[in-house]
């Protein structure tokens, strides 16, 4: 069950002075407080919620003011609140608290308070204000109130007859005599004398006469207006479509370092570069399926597939098998392959590797593989330059003893995720 408290109220301290606060004046009471629990003991640290109240007596229901504000006491069980000053946490429920009035009846201030922060206030009593309010009363102060006199810094005269005052301000010498007939200070007459008089302007008043009237340049004007305004549009247009002279700095810099068509020959490209540039020539291309072989028999490799490929191509022998790789361009090119063979039976086996070059075995290019039995897989591999011409082509030739061996690839693979290996794959690029 929650505990309610009850509060015992110190003293009510005297209003604060004016200051300023978000760029408003705002005045307000200060009110400190020490709340104590029902045991009299002093409740330190607490949250509360205060509930201010301005009445006009005692018994009415009606507020001049009211103000909400979340207080924490300190350690003492003490908290301050300012009745009346603007906060960014309190709520102002009924206001504002410049609108009071102070000078017609006495004012009460009622105290309310909310322990448990659900904002059911507790009646902690009514108090009169006795001293706080002429402070505020002086702010609007009638005339007909002031007792003695009050001095010029204040805004008065400092004097409490009009004789004194004319005396100390020096206009008691003045009297109802006549302007015409007053005399004027020398510096008056000094200004007075440097004025022109008529007679003085009339050799200005004679130059102006002599000047055309607006009807003398009708003529005139008329000529002008008769010009065709039109006489010059074309040629105004064409002016504004000309580049100025500093427009063509940087384009007339530019042209001047282009090189003219047929300015630079192929000799000279290579004697800046130190070499000749060769075109970038290359293929991948490969199997997946078996192929296999009759034993003894020069069997030309297949590649039906391609992964890469810049001017070289795989074309079809006589048999109408993609066994010829083909350049497009002359030069020296690396040819590698790689073969996956197996063998299921046992015993072992010897394949044979080698290269053709435009339908002739191409020299020293025969490797002699020993292929394991028992399902064991061999990889076979070569890496070779070959001197190619304009249109020419290889093929990779294999031979075997044994009709079990056969180049074989595998299909896409799991745990883990694999892609497929080729039977056989070959690369072939231009050395540059």
């Amino acid at each position: 069950m929650k505990k309610r408290y009850a509060f015992l109220y110190l003293v009510l301290c005297m209003m604060s002075a004016p200051y300023t606060l978000n760029a408003q004046s705002n005045k307000g009471i200060n009110f400190q407080a020490i709340a104590r629990n029902n045991n009299g003991y002093t409740i330190p640290n607490k949250l509360l919620n205060i509930r201010v109240s301005i009445k006009t007596d005692t018994n009415s229901t009606k507020n001049e003011y009211q103000e909400i504000a979340p207080v924490t006491t300190n350690a003492l069980g003490l908290f301050s609140i300012v009745v009346g000053q603007l906060e960014n946490n309190k709520t102002i429920t009924m206001g504002p608290f410049e609108s009071i009035n102070w000078s017609k009846t006495e004012k009460y201030l009622q105290i309310e308070v909310d322990t448990l922060g659900d904002f059911s206030f507790i009646n902690m009593g009514i108090q009169k204000i006795n001293y706080v309010p002429f402070s505020f009363y002086a702010d609007n102060v009638g005339a007909q109130n002031i007792n003695g006199i009050i001095g010029l810094s204040q805004g008065g005269t400092g004097f409490d007859n009009l004789k004194e005052l004319k005396e100390f301000l020096a206009i008691d010498k003045i009297n109802n005599t006549p302007d015409s007939v007053k005399p004027i200070s020398v510096l008056v007459a000094n200004i007075l004398n440097t004025k022109l008089n008529t007679v003085d302007t009339l050799k200005l008043s004679t130059r102006i006469n002599l000047k055309l009237n607006s009807a003398d340049t009708l003529s005139l004007s008329n000529r002008i207006k008769l010009i065709a305004k039109t006489d010059t549009s074309f040629l105004s247009t064409r002016i504004d479509s000309k580049l100025n002279k500093i427009d063509t700095v940087t384009l007339s810099n530019r042209i001047n370092k282009k090189i003219n068509i047929g300015e630079i020959a192929a000799l000279d490209i290579m004697s800046a570069l130190g070499y000749t540039p060769i075109r970038d020539d290359y293929g991948s291309f490969y199997d997946t399926a078996a192929q296999p072989a009759i034993v003894a028999t020069a069997t030309a490799l297949k590649f039906p597939f391609m992964s890469l490929s810049n001017n070289i191509s795989v074309g079809n022998n006589t048999s109408l098998a993609p066994t010829k790789i083909t350049v497009l361009h002359a030069g020296i090119y690396n040819v590698k392959y790689a073969i996956q063979m197996l063998k299921n039976d046992v015993g072992a086996d010897i394949a044979s590797v080698w290269i053709r070059r435009n339908g002739s075995a191409y020299l020293n290019t025969n490797v002699n593989f020993n292929i394991t039995g028992s399902g064991i897989k061999n990889l076979l591999t070569g890496s070779y330059y070959v001197d190619l011409g304009t249109n020419d082509y290889v093929e990779i030739y294999y031979s075997v003893k044994n009709s079990n061996s056969i180049p074989t690839g595998n299909l896409v693979q799991s745990t883990p995720s694999r892609p497929a290996t080729p039977s056989v794959f070959v690369t072939i690029d231009r050395i540059n």
